[in-house]
Order: C-alpha cells, then structure tokens, then sequence
C-alpha cells in the first residue's frame, strides 16, 4: 500500500487540538490532515474545492497519520490502533488501559485470535513486549533496539506554562498551560532511532498531475506546518518520503478495523460499526472574538479502532454556521484495513 512517511526534525513538537491547549490530539487525525491540505490547495494550488471533490468523491482516500519508528532513517515499525474489543486473556488491567497501539506483528496476531461474533480477540497483552507501555510488539520486532527506546518512548507529551498578554478587551494577562507531542530520536552506537508518522494513502483513481499536486501539497504542508501554534515552529516536518507498506489483505475479510477518523453516511452504515469510541470534533468561535451566530457546529466522529463489519465509506461533515454553509468541513471518510 502506498504511504507517506513525515518526519519531523529532532526535538520536533505538534499540538493537535481535542478539548483545548491544555490537552493535545495523540495522532495526527484524518480531518486535521484534510482541513491543513484543503487551505494549502486553497492559497497555493488549484483551490480548497478540488481538493474537497477528490476526497468526497472518494477518488483521494487517506489515513489518519499513525506512529512509525524509523532506524537510520528507514521504517522499522509501524503501528496501527488498538482495536476496540474484548482482551479476553488479559488480566492486567492497567496494562490493557496503558497500551494504545498495535505494530503489525502484534496485529497479525490478533487478526489470528479475533473471534468476530464475540468481539472478542484471545490476545494475551502481558506476553508481548512494548514501549513505554503504550506501543505493544513482538520481541522479534524489538530485538537489538536500544533500552532508551524500550523504557522512553520516542514520542511524549509536554505541558508548558504559557501567558496570554491581555488585549484592550481583556484587563489582566492569563496564565494557562500548552500540552504538545514532542518527537525524540537516540543514538546508539551509531545508529539513529526516531519517530515519525505514516499517512497510508489511495490515490490510484487519480491523474497524474492530480497525483503530482496532491504530494506537492503534502510537501508544502510540512514546510507550512499543521496543527496548532505553528507561529510557534510547530507542526513542522523535516522531511516527506514516499513509501510502499505490505499490509495483511483479504478478498472476504468479514471485519475491518478504521483508521482514520470516520463519519457514518447513514443509518445502515453506522449499523455496520461494531465497536467503535466517539469524541466530539468542531465548536468555538470563528476569528479571534467570535460572536453567538459565527461558531462551528459540533459532530461526534468515530475515532481510529473502530472495528466494522464491512468497509463503509463515511462522508466529509459540514460544521459551519448556519449562514456560511459549506465554509468549514470536517473529513469523516472511513479508510479501513482488513482484520
């Protein structure tokens, strides 16, 4: 499967906003990718529209970005989701809230032990190895990799006072805190281990100069930066590297697991999710005062894990104000693999 590798620079740092600038996005989610693409066609390309017309379309599908480990700067691990399911073997609590991620080793292993009319997976978690608690792989996969790696993640949140200097409308400066994704690399003899993420993506429907735009405009995103604070020099990338991934695939899978952002385009497909996590997406004011009448609408999206009983395909959620429809849209397209 084509995929996107973006590499930040080392110490790089991201805000991907969930309920404020206290707290922080994990992943890079499908609808930020699309919103900070869709601005970059909008200025820079052939206009925001197009770009909306491939996605909806479904001409142009794309993941959300997922976590991958590089060494020497090639992928060596890539990590999908923790499907949301039964551990039916696991008694460690704690362990089983702690891990978030799969890499797809432990993936295949799951796809072995899943039962899909129990939504239940005879994984044991505590017999395989991770990360900082939170990226589950085989040994195999881990074998030679540095202590550093294994006890400190190559990704970690931080959490920085900052002050918001008053304005004419506001008497007092505020003091609040910033929650960011910090990306870190290692040296071990030698050898450079550090994070990245990785966008799967389908453009197969697409012409060549679509396609050529499409990366151009992925390229000038991480000049440009995504997410928030980029005033800052967040949410910048050092590098975009174009990949080919060997993902699990069936001609009859009777599940798929979601990993992007998802949007259900009807009854019958929201009927079509198994398990699945919500959380809400969209709200708060439009410019820097907003007013009652120019606030973005909310949405309960499903988050990536969901597990589904066939590949639905989602829909993009218009959020904009009544009097502006169609000004603000959200990505809620389903890109899903198979289990």
């Amino acid at each position: 499967m084509q995929a996107l590798l973006l590499i930040p620079g080392g110490g790089g740092q991201f805000h991907f906003g969930e309920t404020g600038l206290d707290d922080s996005s994990d992943l890079l989610h499908s609808d930020t990718l699309f919103s900070a693409l869709a601005n970059i066609y909008e200025y820079a390309l052939s206009g925001a529209e197009v770009f909306i017309d491939l996605v909806e379309s479904r001409r142009l599908s794309f993941s959300s970005g997922l976590y991958a480990l590089l060494k020497q700067g090639e992928l060596s691990l890539l990590f999908v989701p923790k499907p949301v399911v039964t551990y039916s073997k696991t008694d460690d609590r704690k362990l089983h809230k702690s891990l978030k991620y799969f890499s797809l080793g432990v993936f295949e292993e799951f796809r072995k032990s899943f039962d899909p009319l129990k939504h239940e997976s005879g994984l044991d978690l505590s017999m395989y190895s991770s990360i900082d608690n939170e990226f589950l792989c085989l040994a195999e996969e881990l074998a030679g990799m540095p202590d550093e790696l294994k006890n400190h993640s190559f990704r970690r949140f931080t959490t920085s006072p900052k002050v918001k200097v008053h304005t004419t409308f506001e008497d007092n400066d505020r003091l609040y805190h910033e929650t960011t994704i910090q990306f870190n690399s290692f040296f071990v003899d030698g050898v450079k281990y550090e994070g990245a993420y990785c966008v799967l993506f389908d453009a197969d429907a697409l012409t060549t100069e679509e396609r050529q735009e499409f990366l151009a405009a992925v390229r000038i995103m991480a000049d440009e930066g995504v997410g928030g604070q980029r005033s800052s020099g967040k949410g910048q990338f050092r590098e975009v590297r174009e990949v080919t991934i060997a993902l699990p695939f069936s001609e009859d899978a009777s599940r798929y697991l979601g990993i992007s952002v998802l949007s259900p385009a009807s009854n019958d497909e929201f009927e079509s999710l198994e398990r699945y996590e919500l959380f809400v997406r969209g709200g708060g004011s439009l410019g820097w005062r907003g007013t009652g009448e120019k606030h973005r609408k909310q949405a309960r999206l499903i988050r990536e894990g969901a597990v589904m009983s066939r590949n639905i395909t989602g829909r993009v959620v218009d959020l904009s104000p009544d009097a502006e429809t169609g000004s603000i849209k959200r990505n809620g397209i389903n890109f899903a693999i198979p289990i």
